[in-house]
């Protein structure tokens, strides 16, 4: 009877662990479909791919660099990825 238990015990973890991660929201955006460039002048994206920190000057108002969708090149506004300022 104790073995029942502790079999039952070890079934119900085991179920509840399961349905926790069935359940659990997934990641909505690939890390793969998204990157930060570098801005053009008229906000395009640039060729060049920010590695670390950008090296804008944070002095003027215009967009540096932001993260931009790789699959159609338009910027996602994301406001946390977003650097003002020119390179020098």
């Amino acid at each position: 009877m104790k073995s029942l238990r502790i079999t039952l015990g070890v079934a119900a973890i085991a179920i509840g662990s399961f349905a926790a991660f069935s359940f659990a929201p997934s990641n909505t955006v690939n890390e793969d479909e998204t990157g930060v460039f570098y801005s053009n002048p008229d906000g395009s994206m640039s060729n060049e791919e920010v590695s670390g920190t950008s090296d804008c000057d944070k002095k003027t108002t215009p967009i540096c660099s932001q993260e931009y969708n790789l699959e159609t090149g338009e910027p996602t506004h994301n406001p946390s990825l977003i650097t003002r300022g020119q390179r020098p």
